[in-house]
C-alpha cells in the first residue's frame, strides 16, 4: 500500500518539459520585448528568463496544470508591472478629497490612467496574428534569440554608462559656485551623498535685507502672484507658450525650480525665500523669521496685504503659511468678489479678474506707498467646476482665461502710473501630460516637468514702456527672488536720478540653486545627465521619462 500511494503521488506531480509555447505566452513575451526595444518598458532579464522557462513545463494532471497556468498568469501580470516604469504608489497617490462621488471619480481616474487601451489593442492583435502563424513559424526560437540579444545589449549598455560616467567626472565644469559638483557615478550612495551635502550647504545660505531704506528712496509696491498648477510644460502642452502675456514681462527665468509639487510647501518655500532650500520636514517643524520675505519687508516699513481667490481653509493652507512662513492673517474680504468656480472640496473660487480689480481700486489707485501684496490663485487646480456646473472644467480654457486676466491686470497697473515690482511665480505644475512613470495629474514624484515654473518679473514704472523680455539663464529657485527684491531696494531701482545702476544689474549673478525636487514621499534630481528619483526610505533609482 505505501508503494501505491507513492506512485499515485508521483503520477499527480508528473510533468514534462516541451519547447512549445501557447498563443498567449508567445504574445506576452513578444509584446514585452517590443516595449523594451521601443524604450517603453524595462526588462528584468533574470526574472523574465525564469518565467519564460516555466512556461515550457506541462503537468499531465489536468487540474494541477490549470492551477499552474493561473499561477503563471499572476506572475506574468506582476512581472509586467515590475518591468514597467510605474513607480511604487504610496497612500498619497490615493489621497482624494471632496464628497464620495469625487473620491470614486478620483480613484477611477487613477486606475484608468494606468490602463493603456492602445497597448491592450496591440496585444490582442498580436495574439490573433500569432494564432494564425504559430504553426508555420517557430516563435519560441525567435523569442529565445531576442532574450540572448537583450542579455548582450544590457552588458554593452552598462559598459557604455560606466565609461560615460568616468569621462563625465573628468570633464565636469562647475557653472556656479552655488551648486556643488557631482562626483562619481550615478549610484545610490553617490546621489544620496550629494543630496545630503547639498542640504548641508543650503542651511548656511541666507539673504540679509538692509536695516533701512536708502536715502531719497523712490517708493514702489511689490505684487507677488502665486499660481497653483501652472508649470512651463503645462503651458507648452496647452499651446499657450506664445500668449501675449509673456511678452509684457521685462525678465524671465529660463530654469526656475518650485522644488515642491504640492501647494502648501511650494508657497511656504516662496514666503521663506530668504534662506536656502530646506526639507519639508524642517519647514513644518520650525519657524525661522530670518527666512521670511514678507517679514523682512515689513521691517523696512512695507505694508503687507493678502489677496486670495479662495478662503485658504482647505488643508489649513492659510493657517500653515501664517504659522510657519509669517504670512499675516489679513485676507482681503471675499464677499464682494464674483464666484467663478467651485473647488473639488465644494468651496467657492472667486473670479481672478474681480480680485485684480479689487487690488487696483484698493491699493494701486491709493496714495499709500511701499505695499507688498501676496496673491494666491487656485483657478487652475484639478477638479474645479465652473460655478453652478457639476462637470469638471477642462484645463486649457481655464489657463487661457487666467493668462488673459493677468495680461489685463498688468495693463491696468500700468495705467495707474504707480511704481510696481510685479512677480509671477507659480506654485507647481498640473502635470497635464503623462510620462513613462507617472500618469497625467499625478505629482507624487516632483520631476522637472512639474517643478520647472515660468517665473517672470516686470518693473512697472511711472510710464508705460515697451521692452523685449530678457532671459535670465541658470538654475534658480526662491532665494534668487529674495535677492532680486533686496537689490531693487538697495539700488533704488525705480529712481530716475539716484539709482546706483541699471535695472538689469539686479539680475547679474543671482544666487543659483541645484535643481532638486522634494515631495512628501519622494526626491528627484538629475545626476550626470541621468534623471534619478527615490521614494523616502528607499534607494535612488533611474527615472524614465
Amino acid at each position: 500500500m505505501p508503494q501505491n500511494k507513492s506512485k499515485a503521488k508521483l503520477s499527480f506531480l508528473d510533468y514534462q518539459f516541451i519547447f512549445n509555447l501557447g498563443v498567449l505566452p508567445c504574445a506576452y513575451f513578444a509584446f514585452k520585448l517590443g516595449l523594451y526595444f521601443l524604450s517603453l518598458s524595462g526588462f528584468d532579464f533574470p526574472l523574465n528568463l525564469i518565467l519564460f522557462v516555466l512556461c515550457f513545463i506541462q503537468f499531465k494532471n489536468a487540474s494541477l496544470y490549470t492551477c499552474y497556468k493561473i499561477i503563471l498568469l499572476i506572475l506574468a501580470i506582476v512581472l509586467l508591472y515590475h518591468d514597467s516604469y510605474i513607480p511604487v504608489l504610496t497612500s498619497d497617490s490615493f489621497d482624494f478629497h471632496g464628497d464620495t462621488f469625487d473620491k470614486i471619480s478620483g480613484l477611477f481616474q487613477i486606475v484608468m490612467g494606468f490602463v493603456n487601451f492602445t497597448y491592450i489593442g496591440i496585444f490582442i492583435l498580436l495574439a490573433i496574428v500569432i494564432f494564425f502563424i504559430n504553426d508555420f513559424i517557430k516563435l519560441e526560437t525567435l523569442i529565445t534569440v531576442a532574450f540572448i540579444y537583450v542579455l548582450f545589449n544590457n552588458v554593452h549598455t552598462n559598459y557604455l554608462l560606466a565609461k560615460a560616467n568616468i569621462e563625465d567626472v573628468k570633464e565636469q565644469v562647475i557653472d556656479s559656485v552655488d551648486i556643488p559638483p557631482q562626483l562619481g557615478e550615478a549610484t545610490d550612495a553617490n546621489v544620496e551623498s550629494y543630496l545630503q551635502h547639498f542640504l548641508d550647504l543650503e542651511k548656511k545660505r541666507v539673504v540679509t535685507f538692509p536695516n533701512s531704506l536708502p536715502n531719497d528712496y523712490e517708493s514702489f509696491d511689490i505684487v507677488i502672484v502665486n499660481i497653483c498648477s501652472m508649470a512651463t510644460d503645462d503651458i507648452i502642452a496647452s499651446n499657450m507658450i506664445n500668449h501675449s502675456l509673456f511678452k509684457k514681462f521685462d525678465f524671465y527665468f529660463d530654469t526656475f525650480s518650485s522644488v515642491s509639487s504640492y501647494s502648501t510647501p511650494a508657497t511656504m518655500r516662496l514666503l521663506r525665500a530668504n534662506c536656502g532650500q530646506d526639507t519639508e520636514a524642517n519647514m513644518y517643524s520650525d519657524r525661522r523669521p530670518e527666512c521670511e520675505l514678507v517679514t523682512s519687508l515689513e521691517s523696512l516699513g512695507y505694508q503687507s496685504h493678502v489677496y486670495f481667490d479662495h478662503d485658504g481653509v482647505y488643508g489649513n493652507y492659510y493657517k500653515t503659511l501664517n504659522q510657519y512662513a509669517g504670512l499675516p492673517l489679513k485676507l482681503h474680504p471675499l464677499d464682494r468678489l464674483k464666484p467663478q468656480y467651485t473647488s473639488f472640496d465644494g468651496s467657492i473660487i472667486y473670479s481672478d479678474a474681480s480680485l485684480f480689480s479689487a487690488y487696483i481700486n484698493n491699493i494701486a489707485n491709493s496714495k499709500t506707498a511701499n505695499n507688498v501684496t501676496v496673491m494666491n490663485l487656485i483657478s487652475l487646480h484639478d477638479g474645479n467646476h465652473f460655478y453652478g456646473d457639476k462637470k469638471s472644467a477642462a484645463y486649457e480654457p481655464r489657463l487661457k482665461l487666467l493668462l488673459d486676466d493677468l495680461e489685463r491686470f498688468i495693463t491696468e497697473l500700468e495705467k495707474t502710473h504707480k511704481n510696481t515690482l510685479f512677480v509671477m511665480v507659480p506654485e507647481h505644475g498640473a502635470a497635464i501630460r503623462a510620462d513613462k512613470m507617472q500618469i497625467a495629474k499625478l505629482r507624487e514624484i516632483p520631476t522637472d516637468k512639474i517643478t520647472r515654473i515660468p517665473v517672470s518679473v516686470k518693473f512697472i514704472k511711472g510710464k508705460d514702456e515697451d521692452s523685449t523680455p530678457v532671459e535670465v539663464k541658470g538654475f534658480y529657485s526662491y532665494m534668487a527672488l529674495s535677492e532680486m527684491i533686496k537689490r531693487a531696494i538697495e539700488t533704488n531701482a525705480f529712481s530716475l536720478e539716484n539709482a546706483t545702476g541699471k535695472i538689469s544689474d539686479v539680475f547679474v549673478d543671482l544666487p543659483q540653486t541645484a535643481f532638486i525636487g522634494e515631495a512628501t514621499n519622494a526626491y528627484y534630481m538629475n545626476y550626470h545627465h541621468q534623471d534619478m528619483y527615490k521614494l523616502k526610505g528607499s534607494n535612488w533609482e533611474r527615472y524614465h521619462k
